[in-house]
């Protein structure tokens, strides 16, 4: 983005290249109230889910944005009973708006494609294989159990949709680990320990954490090598 004061500058003041859109050009960004000369380079990335910064990663004038999507503008839904011969069924409506990424239909498809596989394990559950809990265990407790209940045969794909958020390891660690680009648990277990202390600011300590935490939670052991837990 190169403009030149006074100016109001919006989303539509941006260059660029022909394989990205902006959806709204009319997004305030700043106003420039002397005549002198704005100039920004923006990097836009994709991900999903969040992450957290390090601010002193950056030099002098780079800071970053987080961003706040919100595609999906408002969902309406109504359920309707009708007469299939001699039974009554129903029949639901769905209105949604959208800003146009993604296309309400996209959305909905994309939507129930998550609810189904977030589903999806609990068809392979037979009531013998419900585990009970007291008071006193917790969600870890909880998804690690989840994990080892016989007859899912799912576990990696509810990893593939664990963010490491869940380990509630210490912000080096974590930092560590999305600066990595690890963004679930089964990206993590794609790294032996080894793997790990190499990455940038990484060390013996949050290595543990990690595994430890891996472990206890999901009942996933780093591979290629031997956890090494006090």
């Amino acid at each position: 983005m190169s403009v030149t004061g006074p100016k109001r500058v919006t989303a539509g003041d941006i260059l660029l290249p022909s394989s990205v859109k902006i959806l709204d050009d009319s997004q305030y960004i700043v106003t420039i109230v002397q005549p002198i000369s704005l100039n920004i380079e923006l990097k836009i990335e994709n991900h999903c889910g969040y992450r957290t910064e390090d601010f002193k990663g950056y030099q002098n004038g780079e800071f970053p944005v987080g961003a706040v999507p919100m595609p999906v503008r408002n969902v309406n839904y109504s359920v309707h009973p009708f007469e299939s011969g001699a039974e009554m069924r129903e029949i639901s409506f769905m209105e949604i708006w959208t800003n146009g990424s993604p296309t309400p239909e996209e959305a909905l498809c994309k939507a129930s494609k998550k609810l189904i596989s977030l589903l999806n394990p609990f068809l392979h559950v037979r009531g013998s294989n419900i585990p009970h809990f007291g008071n006193n265990q917790n969600s870890s407790d909880l998804a690690k159990s989840s994990l080892q209940l016989d007859g899912v045969g799912n576990s990696r794909e509810i990893l593939t949709n664990t963010f490491i958020d869940q380990l509630e390891s210490p912000a080096r660690a974590f930092n560590c680990l999305k600066r990595a680009e690890i963004h679930t648990i089964n990206d993590l277990l794609k790294y032996s320990r080894d793997d790990l202390l190499k990455l940038k600011s990484s060390g013996k300590k949050s290595v543990d954490q990690v595994s430890k935490a891996s472990w206890e939670r999901f009942a996933a052991e780093l591979p290629g090598s031997e956890m090494c837990i006090d």
